[in-house]
């Protein structure tokens, strides 16, 4: 792991971290949600001038993973959130906490360093062409950001709003968190150790969650934020949409899926198909994100 490159990200982090804890703190009488807002943006504003003067914006990588834990952490202890139960706080904020340090985990694990960036990066600057810092500010920063605040968002009534006891529901919500967590960890395990072991030219990864669908990581995604959000409505089941604006906790989860599904997955499919042939005999073989008994294997096979 390149060592200049991680403390580059170290201390943009600490930097990052002290400028919206800052934030916060000199907006005490605004509602939970708005805190966090304007800490993430001072957050992000800071992350992207640090992109700027190392010209990757790849610096704003890990922030995906380490920002809700900083968030849900502060909306349990915030004081406006004293009617909530403080057993579904402890059960959201230690869900969170597994999430964001396993998938930081895995950056470090995957992290070539600040001399690379990555090929949407590199695509979005060769289109924008002297307009990109501003293209990287709003793309690739700000919009993520405010998708990374609604999906949070989710979570919202559980840790400050709702007051209903814990019941069924909460059981449910946990099961599926905890299979997200789990699903997406494994997924990566597997696809980083066929990455850097031994393989044939041209192999693809059709191992474990691998065989079942083309994008598991991302359908572990998707559970872990529709996870949170049964939390909510466990939590505040009858004026669930009048606690607090936009009014719409789902709102977050439904953005998460509609970039995976409709941006995400099918990018990285056109990638990889437009690279090998074989790989598009994957595709044909095994569906995107809803899993499915493995086809047999036919022809050639792809890297990933």
């Amino acid at each position: 792991m390149p060592r200049r490159g991680l403390l580059t990200m170290v201390l943009a982090y600490a930097a990052a971290g002290l400028c919206a804890a800052l934030v916060w703190q000199r907006h005490p009488e605004a509602a939970p949600w708005l805190r966090a807002l304007l800490a993430g943006l001072a957050a992000t504003l800071l992350l992207w001038l640090v992109g700027l003067a190392r010209r990757n914006p790849s610096v704003f990588d890990p922030y995906w993973s380490v920002a809700p834990i900083a968030v849900v952490a502060a909306w349990a202890c915030d004081p406006a959130s004293a009617a909530a139960q403080p057993l579904r706080q402890a059960l959201v904020v230690a869900l969170v906490t597994a999430w964001g340090l396993r998938l930081t985990y895995h950056w470090l694990r995957c992290f070539p360093g600040l001399d690379h960036e990555d090929w949407r990066y590199t695509e979005m600057r060769r289109s924008s062409g002297r307009l990109f810092p501003l293209v990287n500010l709003l793309v690739i920063h700000l919009i993520p950001t405010g998708m990374l605040g609604l999906a949070c968002a989710a979570a919202y009534p559980a840790l400050v709003t709702g007051d209903q006891p814990l019941g069924p529901l909460d059981l449910l919500a946990a099961t599926v968190t905890l299979a997200a967590i789990l699903l997406e960890a494994n997924a990566d395990r597997i696809m980083r150790a066929f990455r850097n072991g031994p393989r044939e030219p041209g192999q693809v990864c059709e191992l474990g969650p691998w065989a079942w669908a083309r994008h598991p990581n991302y359908l572990g995604e998707l559970g872990f934020w529709w996870g949170l959000y049964l939390f909510s409505v466990a939590a505040a089941p009858r004026d669930f949409f009048a606690d607090w604006p936009p009014d719409l906790p789902a709102l977050g989860p439904l953005v998460i899926t509609a970039l995976l599904v409709l941006y995400s997955a099918p990018a990285l499919d056109r990638r990889l198909a437009a690279r090998s042939p074989a790989y598009r005999d994957y595709m044909r073989r095994v569906p995107s994100l809803l899993p499915r008994r493995p086809r047999a294997v036919t022809g050639s096979r792809s890297d990933r």
